[in-house]
């Protein structure tokens, strides 16, 4: 009986260690060699990307590749404490990677200051930095090799000792019956325990290759999505050297340029989302922004490369006259523009794309507004929509090569959709289309009861082909108490003018006529207006599209001006107290009129250690009157405020990452300073750290504020007006 025990008890105890010896010795290996690995993978695709981005700020990314550095050292002195292989094998890893780091931080070296031309950075990495990777990949092999090798042949041992246990049992169960199937069972039990933990490691290993492989096809498919807008920006310098005397084009050129930059923004940011989605630490922000904005830009994008593809483009808002909402206009921006670009994207030439915005229900300081995008386009088949919202699904292989994308689009804005406490609904028949409904809430800022001009007694025209716009304008302008009539077609509007006049009722001030109509167009139809009218009443064409081409006609036709559609009660009111008082109607005006800031007499501190952004911060506080003192480094800046009067400075902005002393540095040590202006100081954090963890940050070393880069000028404006007077 004892000898019985003893031997078990040795045999069972020799199984364990084993199995413990398996899990902190070879598998510990090779599950580091797989974070080696993976950040080797990883550097190697992703840096190109961002040494090529002009945008990049290299000391950042000598900060990335120094950390992804730090994680391979600790994998390393894991691997010399575990690896039970020749200990040269890992000398020679350690030489080799260091060999490989030093090479990606000489590229930065390389490529700082300079204007980076991703053909120039990928030849690079080529010749210098590929046969380094190849040489760290083959020792990682060898290491991970005789590790796989090791872990068969410990656990080839460990099902000996279980053979030679059962052996043993059975030799001495003639005797002890009872207990040898006592015994039995519960070696039994081990053996299914070891092969469940086996069972649970290879899991492990193929959840790590799915991930890796999964992320290589995301950085993939990126770079393609990354490289549309930077083709715009590049097309759109290009064409604007080439109009420097041409102040319309010039402006026109510069707008896209801001707004493909707005977008490539937002598709590094798409980056960063997914990976907070997958860790379900994505947010959404509440601040107060103007609808009209918003789609305005979105008309501004999606319009022309509706138009390059001869397709109809069309936004209509209806059923509500609020434009300031409380919301994320960031993450709207996103929904919409994804599925616009979607919508677009798949439908063919000649097609029509339609973006309808309309209110569901208003309570008290919250409304619900639905965002519908419909096209005619190709449509998708009924089974795929299951899988409309998972990662990197596309219908087919035919639709990923011929109409590009990355597959990640519908499933960020599925989470961002619900992030808002909003729904997302989806309508799809193959050939004949698709259309999406999205429903959102927003919250109502409070607003001041202002008294506006009072409009004179007018009365106002409406020509459109779309009644839901008619009744939109309607409404609109009757809760401005002016008198409206409406009708759907111009034949009607002639007849319309033609009868107030003759039964004595008077002439219309403005006629709003839509520029596409079916039978009679807007044109032709204000030529026959204006025939009755004279030159008293005020006709406006309205159109979704750019009214460029047929402007000459038009004006001949005795057409008066051109507003955009969509409308909105604030582009209405300024159109009818322009008329009512009188005065030369002005489009610009209209459609948005700017602050004017003034700063004479007012100097700033501006700490920034980049050449280009520092000419570019002083260059838009010259515009507004500001005197600008620039620092390189914290310290200089900190040296300059202690040097400088009580009154001297209004302000200081200070950069974050900046050599010598941070920004978050220099500003504790200005507000703990003995200067007379060091509590009252106003010191506004301008910087690419824009996170919230980054505002914070700012806030806690005793800053006022937070501009995150690129820098928006009107915002800067409104902060600097906020401190200066």
């Amino acid at each position: 009986m004892i000898v019985y025990m003893v031997s078990i008890t040795a045999s069972i105890w020799n199984i364990n260690k084993k199995i413990d010896y398996i899990v902190s010795h070879p598998y510990r290996v090779v599950s580091e060699i797989s974070k080696v690995q993976t950040a080797v993978a990883h550097n190697n695709r992703y840096l190109p990307i961002l040494l090529a981005d002009n945008e990049n700020n290299i000391d950042e990314i000598r900060d990335i590749l120094r950390a992804s550095r730090e994680k391979n050292q600790k994998s390393l002195e894991v691997m010399k404490t575990q690896y039970l292989g020749d200990p040269k094998d890992i000398i020679i890893l350690e030489a080799a990677l260091n060999d490989l780091d030093m090479a990606m931080l000489k590229s930065a070296d390389v490529f700082e200051g300079q204007k980076r031309d991703s053909q120039e950075v990928t030849q690079y990495f080529e010749h210098e930095i590929e046969a380094l990777r190849l040489h760290v990949e083959d020792d990682l092999k060898t290491i991970k090799d005789f590790s796989s090798n090791k872990v068969l042949e410990l656990r080839d041992r460990a099902d000996e000792s279980s053979q030679r246990a059962i052996v043993y049992a059975v030799a001495l169960g003639i005797l002890l019956l009872v207990f040898t199937f006592y015994l039995l069972r519960n070696e039994n039990s081990r053996n299914e325990e070891l092969n469940r933990r086996q069972e649970v490691l290879q899991d492990a290993l193929n959840s790590a290759k799915k991930a890796n492989d999964a992320k290589r096809a995301f950085l993939s498919r990126m770079s393609h999505e990354i490289r549309t807008p930077m083709n715009a920006i590049i097309g759109m310098t290009t064409i604007a050297f080439n109009y420097l005397d041409d102040q319309k084009r010039l402006t026109d050129c510069l707008s896209k340029i801001t707004f493909s930059s707005k977008h490539l923004l937002m598709l590094i940011n798409d980056v960063l989302d997914m990976s907070k989605i997958e860790d379900g630490k994505l947010n959404v922000n509440n601040e107060t922004f103007d609808l009209k904005k918003l789609v305005g830009a979105l008309v501004d994008i999606h319009y022309p490369q509706a138009i390059a593809k001869d397709q109809s483009f069309e936004v209509v808002i209806s059923g509500f006259e609020e434009e300031k909402l409380i919301g994320d206009p960031l993450r709207v921006n996103q929904i919409l523009i994804n599925l616009l670009s979607n919508a677009i994207k798949f439908t063919p030439k000649g097609g029509k794309i339609k973006l309808d915005i309309k209110k569901l229900r208003c309570r008290r300081d919250k409304i619900w507004l639905r965002f519908v995008v419909q096209d005619n386009g190709i449509g998708m088949k009924q089974e795929f929509l299951e899988h409309l919202y998972e990662p990197f699904e596309q219908a087919d292989n035919g639709v990923a090569k011929k109409y590009g994308g990355t597959g990640l689009g519908m499933a960020i804005t599925k989470n961002l959709v619900s992030l808002m406490d909003g729904a997302i609904n989806v309508k799809s028949e193959e050939n004949v289309g698709t259309s999406f409904s999205v429903d959102l809430p927003f919250g109502l800022p409070k607003t001041e009861v202002t008294a506006n001009p009072t409009l004179d007694e007018l009365k106002v025209l409406v020509v459109d082909d779309d009644r839901d716009c008619c009744e939109h304008t309607s409404i609109l302008l009757e809760k401005m108490g002016v008198y409206v009539d409406w009708v759907l077609n111009g034949y009607e509007a002639v007849g319309k003018v033609r009868t107030s006049l003759e039964s004595g009722q008077g002439c219309y001030d403005v006629c709003f006529i839509d520029w596409c109509m079916p039978d009679l167009n807007g044109v032709e139809t204000a030529k026959r207006i204006r025939e009755y009218v004279g030159p008293d009443t005020l006709i406006i064409i309205i159109s979704a599209y750019d009214w460029s081409a047929i402007e000459q006609q038009a004006r001949a036709a005795g057409v008066d001006a051109f507003i955009p559609k969509p409308f909105f009660a604030s582009t209405l009111y300024n159109t009818l107290l322009t008329v009512s008082q009188k005065g030369e109607l002005n489009i610009e005006a209209i459609e948005s009129a700017k602050a004017n800031y003034e700063f004479h007499g007012q100097k700033i501190l501006l700490a920034e250690d980049n050449d280009l952004n520092a000419e570019i911060a002083v260059e838009l506080l010259h515009l507004v009157g500001l005197e600008v003192d620039c620092a390189e480094n914290g310290q200089e800046a900190l040296d300059m405020f202690l040097q400088s009067a009580p009154d001297e400075y209004a302000l200081v902005l200070m950069d974050i990452q900046m050599p010598v002393m941070n920004g978050y540095d220099a500003a504790k040590a200005m507000r703990n300073s003995p200067h007379a202006a060091a509590s009252d100081i106003p010191i506004i954090a301008m910087t690419a750290n824009a996170f919230r963890d980054d505002v914070q940050a700012a806030l806690d070393a005793g800053m006022n504020g937070h501009l995150p880069k690129p820098i928006d000028v009107d915002v800067l404006y409104q902060t600097i007006a906020g401190y200066v007077k």
